[in-house]
């Protein structure tokens, strides 16, 4: 059987604009119900209410540091952990992104000024470093050997109906199988919007 190269955590999913915003498309009607409730349910596997009080202080932190420091993991904050600082940020951007991306429904064009604020996230922290992060997070919850037992899986998946239900029902990848496919969707869809909105990795690295 062959290998799923689709699921190649270097390989880009989102090529081009057009497929950026068929993909966005796509997500966009559901988009916030599904990656709120994933954002929901690794902060409660996480265990960490630090977390939570973070993202509440997030908007004076900003004020204070600004986005791109907070998300480097440099600043002292008191009495906080810096990976909390990083997680904080990154969930807090990701509902942000999702919250400016729905006005695409209203507002398909990516050059208006009114998604001023959308491109200042996304010049903030490259989308591949914003992916590992989020991934490093995501294994941190799930364990190495359940995520390289996953990737292993889903490697020979043939793609069709039935491969799909057999992983679903696997009882060896039950306990994270939803975490696991909203980390799939987050990956598309920062992929997506990173390609839409025309910032590339490469351009980031020509601003530092």
């Amino acid at each position: 059987m062959k290998k799923n190269k689709n699921f190649n955590k270097d390989q880009k999913l989102v090529e081009s604009a057009e497929q950026a915003k068929r993909v966005l498309d796509m997500l966009l009607p559901d988009l916030q119900k599904n990656l709120e409730n994933g954002i929901s349910e690794l902060l409660g596997k996480l265990k960490n209410p630090k977390i939570d009080l973070l993202q509440d202080r997030y908007p004076d932190l900003l004020q204070e540091y600004g986005l791109e420091e907070l998300l480097s993991g440099n600043p002292e904050i008191a009495d906080t952990d810096i990976q909390d600082v990083k997680i904080a940020g990154l969930l807090s951007c990701l509902q942000l992104l999702m919250h400016f991306c729905d006005e695409l429904k209203e507002n398909p064009n990516p050059n208006n000024m009114s998604f001023e604020s959308l491109r200042y996230i996304l010049n903030s922290i490259a989308c591949s470093r914003f992916v590992n992060e989020l991934l490093l997070v995501v294994i941190s919850v799930v364990g190495t050997e359940y995520y390289q037992n996953f990737q292993q899986r889903i490697q020979n998946l043939d793609l069709s109906f039935e491969s799909a239900k057999g992983l679903e029902n696997d009882p060896d990848f039950q306990e994270h199988i939803d975490l696991m496919a909203w980390f799939a969707l987050v990956r598309l869809f920062l992929e997506s919007v990173y390609t839409y909105f025309s910032i590339s990795d490469q351009n980031l690295k020509n601003t530092t």
